[in-house]
């Protein structure tokens, strides 16, 4: 069950989604999707977790992948599945109940906005959806707080440290690669801590 940080959060991705798309579809974040790609294997099937517009998606099904693509949002779901020409299916970070499934999990600018309460059945739920040697890409703002935005949307923020912490708890995640990205966002620049995890096999 989402509490109402979350809720709030949904309903504006449900009420805003084709403005939301039209900023954020032409993005350019080709560095860190080819990035991502170098650990797919040909052909491999990726998670899309929180795909927005579809905008990812539609790269790496273009590039061969096989995608299942999921928003919490039914709203972007629908536009998304448009976008993308197959079905994106409804639901939450919470939700998903997948075994062994994915090469790779894409969940860019998307599990920021879970609460660091929900993150750890979160992240247990993405290692038992990847496959052995499968790959997590997570991508949060900057920083140390849980907050709401100017536009009423919660979000939690990690340095390198705060997410190193949370990934020495899951013995299966080994951290492949942190680092930070300082980009332009709407009127001003944004850092990014981008996070590579991969689940290891025993």
């Amino acid at each position: 069950m989402m509490d109402e940080k979350s809720n709030r959060t949904l309903d504006f991705y449900n009420t805003q989604a084709p403005q939301y798309v039209a900023e954020t579809v032409d993005l350019d974040v080709s560095n860190i999707r080819n990035l991502f790609l170098n650990h797919i294997p040909e052909g491999g099937h990726i998670l899309d977790l929180g795909c927005g517009s579809g905008r990812d998606s539609r790269f790496f099904l273009a590039h061969g992948c096989s995608i299942t693509a999921v928003d919490a949002s039914d709203e972007l779901a629908n536009l998304a599945s448009e976008f993308i020409g197959q079905p994106v299916e409804n639901l939450s970070f919470q939700e998903i109940d997948y075994l062994e499934a994915f090469d790779g999990i894409w969940a860019c600018a998307s599990l920021l906005h879970c609460p660091k309460s929900a993150m750890g059945g979160v992240m247990q739920r993405m290692t038992k959806a990847l496959k052995p040697n499968g790959i997590i890409y997570m991508s949060f703002k900057y920083g140390t707080d849980e907050r709401i935005d100017e536009r009423g949307r919660f979000f939690n923020d990690y340095t390198e440290a705060s997410m190193s912490k949370l990934l020495a708890e899951y013995a299966e995640l080994q951290i492949v690669e942190i680092f930070t990205e300082t980009k332009p966002l709407r009127s001003g620049f944004q850092t990014w801590l981008n996070v590579f995890a991969r689940k290891h096999v025993k």
